[in-house]
């Protein structure tokens, strides 16, 4: 190496160098290179300082053991030098090779930094799936190795080469699952590894993160269990450091795993192994505020917001999905509908607010757990389902809301409910609807005014005595769907009276004189009478002029009906219910000569008439064919001529085989051999129903066939009965070849037409 300009200054590890600036040694130019190659110097030599122009060759401090630092504007690289390489201000350093023989990973770039004497080992982004083998600087200093952004499952363990010595380790955004103890460098002080997939740590590993100077963890997904005090306390911790802390660095998120996000802050969040519930403990932590959870939470999570100062609830997904809430001791004023997890099955509202809860609230609640002592209730009528489920749930409850309100003296009875009415005048209602009860039972006396009984839907037969405690001081009296058959007792003051559908038929003369009497004193009342079978007489006669005259008072009047004729009483007219005496006797004189009239007609034409019904189809049962044929053979007689012979099949086959199963006679198969044709014609005609004639050209031209005609005329003119069926084919076009008596009925009756 030609050193023409400048000067070298060499910093020595003793103090028995001849000739000394401070604790340099200056060599000018002329210096024989030769030194370099002094083995004492090679063995001592720390820190080289070159004040030349000329590009060195860095070869030349090959085996310098100790050499920590050069500095050197221009020079000729060497891959087998250990010292750090920098330029003059030591602001540019070049790493090369480490004193474990290793240099810098392929995949990686490395940068040392004089200013804080640390090597920066960057392979972020590399897409590594494993750690590599480390160089360690010779400068003993910090070493920084950036693993960000790759896919790394898990650590190498700490005696891979280099890796024991890193003091910074940055693993964010990998696919960590675990930390072993064994797997974290053992002068570690700084530790990243926000966005992995790590659940847990374990004792071992949770003493060894709490020395760190630094630990960065967002993005995990942490699974706390409520048994497992040391990764709570550990996590707490993280986040106590958060809030105090100035740095971004410490503002790390802790996120859990079954929330999906962080626990609410001042809250503990951990999983219940033995109840499998996942708690999130918000218990006196002081906070004014409904905790937001933005995730749904797909297990049996709990909440518990006791002893804070939260006056409403907020909705959030998280919210939506809670199994139990408990909001003891807060400020709860008003709890909507909309609001309640529908799969809640424990609510805790003790010592809030509230003075009423809404219907739809009411009847999600009535299988779930509730606790709702300590608020101050309301009595008001408009919550009456509320107060019906606080008396079932917390009847000390009711019973202090009923005390708060002082409008009663005496007990509200068991099966119902009371509250006070302010839609117009404070008022008492007692509530005793669809309780199946058969009587009235003793009643609150209200402190002023009239109360109001609602007994609708019950099976109350009769009213009670004016003796029953708080019945006299009844104003309203609700009484519709009972089994009253009559109205005997009612409250002297009564207002409003609702009896319908009951079974009263008859308002007595003592109760008309008593509701003249309210109407005179009162001209508010106001009569339900509908839905009962009124009587409607000439004797009863008094009680419709009673509904008519005080119709004002009627509510309902167009369903008042007359329980027998099912007339409209407002319609009912009294000369209907009570006739003269004249109008009578000649209505009932006219209706009996009509009677005797039809009697004699129908005996007269008995006959006819049950012909004409069995032809009809018309009662059958008064019409039945042995009326008229008696002792009858065959249902007919198929007259017909021997050059017809053809025609025959088809009304056999649908007279005998059809849906009926008539039975035919016809020559062919009927009438025995020998037999005199005139005889046996006339015993067919004689033994058969009907006699049907097939009415062709060929028979009118038959001597026998016209026989046939003639005596089947001849039987249908005896027995007055209709017997003769005569089926006229197309062909035959007139009767002139018949005699006078036949061609008659043919040309008078309608015939069948044969198609």
């Amino acid at each position: 190496m030609t050193l023409d300009q400048g000067h070298l200054t060499i910093e020595w590890n003793n103090a028995d160098t001849d000739t000394k600036e401070g604790n340099f040694v200056a060599i000018s130019n002329e210096t024989n290179v030769k030194l370099l190659r002094s083995e004492t110097l090679q063995k001592s030599l720390v820190n080289a300082v070159l004040e030349v122009n000329q590009k060195v060759d860095m070869k030349y401090f090959e085996g310098y053991s100790k050499l920590k630092l050069i500095q050197v504007n221009k020079y000729e690289p060497f891959e087998n030098i250990t010292a750090i390489i920098c330029n003059r201000n030591r602001g540019n350093c070049e790493f090369t090779l480490g004193i474990n023989d290793r240099k810098c990973p392929a995949e990686c770039q490395c940068r040392f930094y004089w200013g804080n004497m640390t090597l920066h080992i960057d392979c972020s982004k590399r897409g590594l799936t494993y750690v590599p083998p480390l160089p360690v600087p010779i400068t003993g200093g910090d070493a920084a190795l950036n693993l960000r952004g790759n896919d790394i499952r898990e650590l190498p363990i700490n005696s891979l080469s280099g890796y024991n010595e890193i003091t910074s380790l940055i693993v964010s955004n990998n696919r960590l699952t675990s930390l072993g103890i064994d797997r974290l460098p053992s002068k570690l002080n700084i530790l990243d590894i926000r966005y992995n997939s790590i659940q847990t740590l374990g004792k071992d590993v949770i003493e060894y993160l709490s020395n760190l100077a630094d630990f960065l963890q967002c993005g995990n997904q942490w699974i706390v269990h409520c048994d497992d005090h040391n990764l709570m306390q550990f996590l707490h911790k993280i986040y106590l450091r958060s809030l105090k802390g100035n740095l971004a660095w410490w503002a790390d998120t802790i996120n859990l795993h079954h929330l999906n996000a962080p626990c609410p802050d001042g809250c503990d969040c951990c999983f219940n192994r033995s109840t499998d519930h996942f708690m999130i403990d918000c218990r006196h932590a002081g906070i004014n505020y409904y905790p937001q959870l933005a995730h749904s939470i797909p297990y049996n999570a709990i909440l518990q917001l006791d002893g804070n100062k939260i006056s409403s609830i907020e909705d959030s997904l998280g919210h939506a999905s809670l199994k139990k809430l408990h909001l003891f001791e807060n400020r709860i004023t008003y709890l909507p509908f909309h609001l309640i997890p529908k799969n809640i099955t424990h609510l805790d509202l003790r010592k809030n607010m509230l003075e009423a809860l809404d219907d739809k609230v009411v009847d999600l609640l009535r299988d779930r757990e509730v606790q709702l002592s300590g608020n101050p209730w309301s009595c008001d009528c408009r919550a009456k389902a509320f107060l019906s489920f606080l008396r079932q749930r917390e009847p000390l409850e009711y019973s202090a809301a009923l005390d708060r309100c002082n409008i009663y003296s005496g007990t509200c009875p068991e099966d119902c409910i009371c509250c006070l009415d302010n839609s117009t005048s404070p008022s008492l209602i007692v509530d005793c609807r669809l309780k199946g009860l058969t009587e009235i039972p003793e009643l609150p006396i209200p402190i002023s005014g009239q109360s109001t009984l609602h007994f609708e839907g019950n099976y109350l037969g009769a009213l009670p005595s004016h003796s029953l405690p708080g019945y006299a001081r009844i104003g309203h009296l609700y009484l519709a769907n009972n089994r009253l058959t009559e109205i005997d007792q009612l409250p002297e003051n009564i207002t409003t009276l609702d009896i319908r559908n009951n079974s009263i038929s008859l308002l007595s003369h003592r109760m008309r004189v008593f509701f003249d009497v309210r109407i005179a004193a009162s001209t508010q009342l106001k009569l339900f009478l509908s839905g009962n079978p009124w009587t409607c007489t000439c004797e009863d006669k008094d009680f419709l002029d009673f509904v008519k005259t005080r119709s004002l008072h009627m509510e309902n009047l167009s369903d008042i009906y007359c329980g027998g004729t099912g007339q409209l009483l407002i319609l009912t007219d009294e000369s209907h219910l009570c006739p003269s005496g004249l109008v009578h006797y000649v209505t009932l004189t006219i209706s009996f000569m009509l009677m005797v009239l039809t009697i004699n007609l129908i005996f007269y034409f008995k006959q006819p008439i049950l012909i004409w019904l069995y032809e009809h189809r018309v009662c059958l049962s008064l019409a039945d064919e042995r009326e008229c044929d008696k002792l009858k053979r065959f249902d007919a007689f198929l007259s017909f001529t021997h050059k017809d012979e053809e025609l025959i099949e088809e009304f056999v086959e649908r007279l005998e085989n059809g849906g009926h199963c008539f039975r035919l006679c016809f020559y062919l198969r009927d009438w025995l051999v020998g037999e005199s044709i005139p005889e046996c014609i006339s015993q067919s005609v004689k033994d058969s129903k009907r006699i049907i004639i097939l009415m062709t050209n060929n028979f009118l031209q038959s001597t026998w066939g016209r026989l046939e005609f003639r005596l089947a005329l001849h039987a249908t003119s005896q027995d007055r009965c209709k017997r003769l069926i005569v089926v006229l084919y197309p062909e035959v076009e007139n009767f002139d070849d018949l005699d006078s008596e036949l061609r008659t009925y043919m040309c008078d009756e309608s015939l069948k037409q044969k198609q």
